[in-house]
């Protein structure tokens, strides 16, 4: 993975952050915020199923697609309760280093 692919996700994190503050009409993103943390959540949920329904065929495709809308949503949620990237980066780490 390059440089490029491993800032990728704080670079999707200030982009969801942006669209958090400015509330662009017309974002997916936008409508997630709006609808709360329930919306958010009930997604993030959906996506997690996908993903695990994936994982069970042999599509590699697929697993990877639904793979980055769990990856997605879970960043929308995080952004919405405050949580930066990085503190979940810490956390792997600190359960990676015992």
């Amino acid at each position: 993975m390059g440089k490029k692919e491993s800032e990728f996700l704080y670079e999707l994190e200030r982009l969801l952050i942006s669209r958090q503050n400015e509330m662009p009409s017309g974002s997916y993103t936008t409508k997630l915020f709006e609808e709360g943390i329930d919306k958010i959540a009930q997604k993030l949920g959906e996506e997690a199923v996908e993903t695990i329904i994936a994982s069970k065929n042999s599509d590699r495709s697929e697993m990877i697609y639904e793979s980055a809308d769990l990856i997605y949503h879970l960043l929308v949620l995080l952004v919405q309760k405050n949580i930066p990237l990085d503190d979940v980066i810490r956390e792997l780490m600190k359960r990676w280093k015992k």
